[in-house]
């Protein structure tokens, strides 16, 4: 299961990305908080913090550890 799936919260922003692993400090403003490491198992996740929607865009690769 997809982080997504287990909160069902609005995204604020969604973030095509070319890799599993990601970073989210949720920027500067209202939605930042400490930086977090997500994995993105199928493909996307939300960030717990500030909702942030990471999705994974086709063909990428893992270059994660």
């Amino acid at each position: 299961m997809d982080s997504i799936n287990a909160n069902p919260k609005t995204p604020t922003e969604t973030i095509h990305v070319k890799t599993r692993a990601v970073a989210c400090d949720g920027g500067d403003g209202a939605y930042g908080h400490p930086k977090v490491y997500l994995r993105i198992a199928e493909t996307q996740t939300m960030c717990p913090y500030c909702s942030r929607l990471f999705v994974l865009e086709p063909g990428a690769t893992d270059h994660s550890h």
